[in-house]
């Protein structure tokens, strides 16, 4: 749900999460998206006094982001850069080891490396390696789950492909395709996205018989595409 919040001369666009937790939350993404995470019953009044009271930090977070930002245009697979998996950001750090090997570990994304550390080409491959066998893992494991809400005879193939404004597709010639950048998002997110490209084994359209068959498999899919298209969109 996407608010605007006026304050002296500032004016911000920040998005709301409804879920349930007791308290209000706030969140700066990389970015520059501004987040509420408010409990289901939240008003809107207390969501902007919240903004209010959270103003001189929302804007020191934003100021810190934007000369990061400016700073770090393009990915150079040095320590400190930080990269999304499963729902959560990690700091990467690269160290110098006696094998290639990528690991999460003690909350960082780790890249050991036998060549030099500042080798980017190098550590861009270990880390793209990485990503691809935890996609291919992980991707079907989740599709596997969900093709079991479907009385299918068949499983359609199971592919990915890079698409510029997608999370996911069925094509024609009856294959689920997926985002490679859904790796990004969490599990249940994956999950969503597998159930979605399903539905359209038996309806290509986004219709209202589109949207039952989506409501009777994952009730609340409608939170997750918003959380999935404003985190990682």
């Amino acid at each position: 749900m996407k608010q605007k919040f006026e304050y002296g001369r500032f004016s911000y666009e920040y998005f709301i999460e409804f879920a349930k937790r007791k308290t209000l939350a706030l969140e700066v993404l990389p970015n520059l998206r501004i987040i509420v995470k408010a409990p289901l019953g939240a008003t809107l009044d207390e969501i902007e006094s919240f903004m209010k009271r959270k103003w001189s930090w929302l804007e020191r977070q934003l100021s810190e982001l934007r000369k990061f930002k400016k700073s770090n245009t393009e990915r150079k697979y040095i320590s400190g850069e930080s990269y999304y998996y499963l729902g959560r950001q990690y700091m990467l750090l690269v160290e110098k080891a006696k094998n290639d090997t990528v690991k999460l570990e003690r909350g960082k994304l780790r890249i050991y490396t036998t060549g030099s550390v500042q080798n980017s080409e190098n550590n861009k491959k270990l880390l793209g390696e990485w990503y691809a066998r935890n996609r291919e893992r992980i991707f079907k494991q989740e599709y596997v789950k969900a093709f079991k809400l479907f009385d299918y005879k068949t499983m359609p193939q199971l592919g990915q492909r890079i698409m510029a404004r997608r999370w996911g597709s069925y094509t024609s010639d009856g294959k689920v395709l997926l985002n490679p950048r859904l790796i990004e998002a969490p599990r249940e997110a994956i999950y969503y996205v597998c159930i979605h490209e399903l539905c359209h084994v038996v309806n290509k359209k986004h219709d209202e018989a589109f949207y039952r068959i989506m409501n009777s498999k994952l009730s609340h899919w409608r939170q997750i595409k918003e959380s999935l298209e404003i985190r990682h969109g």
